[in-house]
Formats: structure tokens, sequence, C-alpha cells
């Protein structure tokens, strides 16, 4: 598929196919519900570099995240098995959350054998297998549909606010140079930003019920629509510093009818 029409896919909120496997989109709303922090975790895991992972494997193995998983996945179940609860036991354990979360993306039933790998639907003539021969295709997929194309750009403590943190700060900036050629310093709340602070702040913003933003919006089209909605207002502050006296070389305009642009 095309850069132009994946895109269009993401925005739209199409499923993305996976060797003509449908792979659907999770709303924000189903994470929360699923647990929006175990589902940052799992996504986490589920998006690892290969190379990320070669300390958590022994050094006869090439690195692997579909490997590590399974190896921890099966692990777990043992332990379970005998009667040994991880450390944290009020936390669902990985073994039976990464299928469920799969579950999610699939919308088919799965369950996890180490020899075999995720069996993905339950119909004799209706299945498939996720394993370590096309592990690599279906991770490729999900940085898509999560946003991380670019593994760096993971922030495992607020993955909504990373892409946005450069844009942020920025924003600020430019602020406290509007509120000092003003005279009138004021504060600035946008640091600490949560997920929950986003969405709160998105849905004021377009004058949408906050359910409506869970209910339709995924994690691709939330950061999109909220990147648009920053450099509308982030061209609006540019604006009002240059009629404050600010020097136009000092800023970093872009109108609001442009492409976004990561940080």
């Amino acid at each position: 598929m095309n850069k132009t029409d994946l895109e269009h896919r993401l925005l739209k909120g199409s499923e993305l196919y996976f060797e003509n496997h449908p792979i659907y989109k999770i709303s924000l709303g189903k994470m929360v519900d699923f647990g929006y922090s175990k589902a940052q975790s799992i996504i986490g895991i589920l998006c690892m570099d290969d190379e990320k992972t070669r300390a958590l494997l022994p050094e006869n193995i090439t690195p692997s995240t579909y490997l590590m998983m399974a190896f921890n996945l099966y692990r777990e179940q043992k332990q379970m098995e005998a009667g040994i609860l991880p450390e944290n036991f009020e936390d669902t354990p990985l073994w039976i959350s990464i299928p469920v979360f799969l579950e999610l993306l699939f919308r088919k039933h799965v369950i996890f054998q180490l020899d075999s790998g995720f069996i993905i639907g339950n119909e004799p003539d209706d299945f498939f297998i996720l394993g370590s021969h096309n592990y690599g295709s279906f991770r490729e997929i999900i940085r898509e549909r999560f946003c991380l194309t670019d593994s760096e750009d993971w922030n495992e403590e607020n993955p909504a606010d990373a892409r946005t943190k450069s844009l942020l700060e920025r924003r600020k900036k430019l602020r406290e140079k509007v509120s000092k050629l003003k005279s009138n310093v004021g504060s600035d709340e946008n640091e600490g930003l949560s997920m929950a602070d986003l969405i709160s702040i998105f849905a004021e913003a377009e004058h949408l019920p906050l359910q409506d933003v869970y209910d339709k919006y995924d994690i691709y089209q939330f950061n999109n629509q909220f990147n648009r909605l920053k450099i509308m207002d982030d061209y609006h502050v540019n604006i009002q510093a240059l009629l404050a006296g600010a020097k136009s070389e000092e800023l970093h305009m872009q109108h609001w009818l442009t492409k976004i642009k990561k940080p």
C-alpha cells in the first residue's frame, strides 16, 4: 500500500491488512475499558525493536521481539500453573492480556501456544498463525496504527504526550515571550499533561462531547487532529507575538493550512 492510501485509511479508521487479514482500529474508549496503562505497555512490547531484546534473551539466540515475548509468556504461564504469582499479582499476566489485546485488533479469538505462536481465530477454516515467520510485517502495521513508525518516538510513561511535547514546549516559550513583551507575565499549564488532559482539551476546543472523542477516535486519528489543533493555536500565538513586537526570525511560523510536521 502506498503512503497516500495508508494515510487515508488511518485517518478514516479503516482496517489495515496483514496477510489478507484485517487489523482494526482500537478506539480510545476501548483502550480505556481494556486498561489504558496496560494497553500502553502491551503496545510498547509489540512494537519493540529486535535489537532491544538482546539483554532479555540467552546469548546464543538472535535478538527477536517475538521470541522474547513468546519465552516470557510461556514462563509466566508455567509459573501461574505452578502457583507462583508475579510480583504484582493484581496485574493481569501478559500471557492473558496480550492475547486479549490481539483480540481487539483482529476481532477474533486468540490463544498462545509456544510451539505454534498466536493462533488467531477458532474456526477450522478461518484461522491463521502469528509467529516468528511473519511477526516483522505485523509489527510494522501496528507501528503505523499507533503512530510509532519511528520506535524512538515511544514514551513509555505517556506515548500520546511524547509526540506533542516539543510543540507544547515551543508554544510555552512563545507565550512567555508574548507575556514579557506585554509586561503581563502569566503561567502556562501545559506541563505534565496526561492523555486524559489532552482528550479533555481537544473535546473542549472542538465543542465535542467527551464520549464522542473516546468512541470515535483511535490514537492515530486523535494525534492527527490534536496536532492540527496545536498548529492552529501556535499560529495565532505567533501572530500575537508579532503584534506585541517579537521579531519574525525568532518565530517558527507555520500556517494551519499546511502539512502536519513531526516535531
